[in-house]
């Protein structure tokens, strides 16, 4: 059984100016277990700052990472129940990148080489069913985070948390068969049911045990190739997953139709505002210099 939700006036509206929405989705899902993915650090939220860390996932020189069983066991779960293949062999991969919140300098992901690939999720679509199909399910390690306290006469100061840094991961990327903000909300809902339902994942959007980032392009419609897309991140809620690709449509829709082109880049969602606002140009692969984990051997799983 999947939830839908009721229409609202925005959907379509693309589609009513004589374009398609391509959407594409990358769901970030915590998975539940008691220590973190390479260390035996406790995952639990809400713990004082810097309280939950260790040399494994504090970035020290010399340590090793170990690799958490439960952590592989509840990502096959989920690559089985969307019908995704399970690779006999899996690598993982150091994505390259400075941010003040991941202390190696790099996250230990998977690339070329993902755990689950293929397989797909069912939602209602008019009187029927439609297939979103998935790319690949991948394991990976969270980053710590950032927070932005107010101090000392009004000014403002960031503070980092480690604690979340090494809490494991999988990344669910969808192909790009949402057409609407509607399809992309009933997609989330199914999804988080499947995470739900194989307790692999709480579903806490609130406590950031469930994150989405949206790919989003417009085409003239019946075109065969894709437009130029944006990724948002900071979505928060299925609400605002809505109201992003409902703002980006028609912002690019409107550079289109004003004989603009649209750039590629990454945009962080302001939910206050109800706008999504230019953060830096989109990476691609090659930015993060992916290269094999060193520390790591090949995932070999056994029948």
């Amino acid at each position: 059984m999947s939830a839908t939700r009721p229409a609202r006036e925005t959907d379509g509206r693309a589609a009513a100016v004589g374009y398609e929405t391509v959407v594409g989705l990358e769901v970030h899902a915590q998975l539940r277990t008691e220590s973190k993915i390479f260390c035996s650090c406790a995952t639990r939220f809400g713990a004082t700052p810097n309280t939950q860390v260790c040399p494994v996932c504090l970035g020290l020189p010399g340590v090793l990472p170990v690799l958490n069983e439960r952590a592989v066991r509840f990502a096959v779960m989920t690559g089985l129940a969307v019908g995704s293949t399970i690779a006999p062999r899996s690598v993982f991969a150091r994505k390259n990148y400075f941010y003040p919140d991941l202390p190696t300098g790099y996250q230990i992901s998977q690339y070329d080489r993902p755990l689950c690939v293929g397989g797909g999720v069912d939602i209602r679509s008019g009187d029927g069913w439609k297939r979103v199909g998935l790319v690949r399910i991948h394991l990976e390690e969270d980053a710590g985070k950032s927070l932005h306290p107010e101090g000392k006469e009004g000014v403002s100061t960031t503070r980092v948390d480690l604690n979340r840094a090494g809490v494991p991961l999988i990344e669910i990327v969808s192909e790009p068969d949402i057409r609407t903000e509607g399809e992309a909300y009933d997609y989330l809902v199914r999804l988080k049911q499947i995470l739900m339902y194989l307790e692999v994942c709480d579903g806490n959007m609130e406590e950031g045990s469930l994150r989405c980032d949206a790919n989003v392009s417009v085409r003239a419609k019946g075109a065969a190739e894709f437009g130029t897309k944006t990724e948002i991140k900071n979505l928060n809620s299925f609400r605002n997953v809505e109201r992003a690709i409902a703002f980006e449509t028609e912002r690019q829709v409107g550079i289109l139709e004003s004989g603009g082109r649209v750039v590629q880049e990454t945009m962080l969602w302001n939910a206050d505002r109800g706008i999504a606002e230019s953060m830096r140009s989109k990476e691609e692969a090659h930015d993060y210099r992916y290269f094999p984990e060193p520390d790591l051997l090949p995932l070999d799983l056994d029948s």
